[in-house]
């Protein structure tokens, strides 16, 4: 068993902590995305189907990519996939702070990055994740997954907040302009690691991939905790998390806020998510990895359906912050339950099924999207939230063999 904090010692591991400072940066670039493409979108359409829409096409291409996302991560050199795409991303910032440059800026043009920028996510999302223990040993997954998460927690807090300051007091094209500069620095810090890490086995043609993504979702589906973490993330993706792209419309329409509400509502997010890390590190010795990710999602639901539920600024703040504790239990275990459970040949395939899984989420943004614009978006998300909370809960008492009592170290 390891001390509270024993898991900083990895930070002196080059690769690792350089692998955790461009993550950092990732993170960043992705919260601060969220914010400034969804106020966009708001302020170009006036219409909270649009907003949900780009989360639409930054996450539909999980859908299809992800049975295949072990066959491309497998196929070649991780710390180049991340390179690439971490390049691919960085491009279409600038492209973006280029055309708003020119006058040109259009809605289309938000979405085809979003979608650009979900294709590179689907790979290098379970490539960042499978890398892990490669650099710090499968013993270690656990502590590693602990400081990516200190890291995101952090982000998810300066992250929407440094968003919505830049657009109160640089606009949008500042906004953008330092996103790419975010874009820029996570290639520099990619481009000095060294390790040349790869599946150990290399995958084959078309037909041998196809068969390894049946062979991985067989894997996945026989090892009831992984299959449980599948569920729950397609559970979570598809009903809970919509509402994060409705945020825009919540703060403007709802609560009457401008952008720095807006980037305080997410910023409230992610302070929670830095406490349930604290939480999940105390109660990780008393509780099983399971029953902390299934009651960590349960938890954030709740806090979604307090949200839904609010009128008023700081109430909703602090429902954000009880959304956060519970995301917290979710994104820690998520990755560290596969991780730990697979074996090293079946890795990168088994986080290939939890990337099909979040695969849910753009079907998720349709369906909020359009229960949004029909009812509102405070009705909407509550009714997915309470769907999302009790399939979580009944996945957890009906799934045999998903949930350990006790915590094993």
């Amino acid at each position: 068993m390891s001390e509270p904090w024993e898991s900083l010692a990895l930070l002196r591991n080059r690769d690792f902590l350089l692998l955790w400072l461009a993550n950092g940066l990732w993170w960043q670039a992705m919260w601060t995305e969220q914010i400034i493409f969804g106020w966009l979108a708001l302020d170009l359409t006036n219409s909270a189907w649009w907003v949900a829409l780009l989360g639409f096409f930054r996450s539909v291409p999980m859908l299809f990519l992800g049975p295949f996302s072990a066959a491309i991560t497998d196929r070649f050199n991780r710390r180049s996939l991340i390179l690439g795409a971490q390049i691919c991303g960085t491009a279409g910032y600038a492209i973006l702070v280029l055309l708003l440059w020119q006058g040109k800026l259009e809605y289309w043009h938000l979405a085809s990055v979003a979608l650009a920028n979900g294709i590179c996510w689907s790979v290098d999302w379970p490539t960042r994740r499978a890398i892990v223990p490669d650099l710090v040993g499968k013993g270690r997954v656990v502590e590693a997954m602990m400081l990516e998460n200190i890291i995101q927690g952090l982000t998810r807090v300066v992250g929407p907040l440094g968003a919505g300051s830049l657009l109160a007091f640089i606009g949008i094209k500042g906004g953008l302009m330092v996103l790419t500069s975010m874009g820029v620095a996570g290639v520099m810090l990619v481009m000095a690691i060294r390790t040349r890490s790869r599946a150990p086995v290399a995958p084959g043609g078309l037909r041998t991939s196809w068969a390894q993504m049946g062979d991985g979702l067989r894997y996945v589906r026989r090892h009831p905790r992984i299959f449980g973490v599948v569920v729950v993330t397609a559970i979570m993706n598809a009903w809970a998390f919509p509402f994060m792209g409705l945020l825009p419309v919540f703060a403007r329409d709802v609560l009457g806020q401008g952008p720095m509400g807006l980037g305080m509502l997410g910023a409230a997010s992610g302070f929670g998510a830095l406490l349930g890390l604290i939480g999940v590190n105390l109660a990780r010795r008393r509780c099983s990895n399971e029953w902390l990710y299934g009651g960590g999602s349960a938890l954030a639901c709740l806090g979604v359906v307090g949200f839904a539920c609010s009128s008023t600024f700081y109430l909703s703040l602090g429902a954000m912050v009880v959304s956060g504790i519970g995301q917290a239990g979710f994104s820690i275990m998520q990755s560290t339950i596969t991780l730990v459970e697979a074996t090293d040949e079946m890795r990168s395939r088994a986080m290939g099924a939890v990337v099909l899984a979040i695969g849910a989420a753009p079907l998720g943004q349709l369906q909020s999207g359009a229960m949004a614009t029909v009812w509102g978006a405070p009705l909407a998300c509550g009714l997915l939230a309470c769907g999302a909370m009790l399939a979580t809960l009944g996945t957890m008492l009906l799934l045999p063999g998903f949930v350990r009592t006790r915590s094993h170290h």
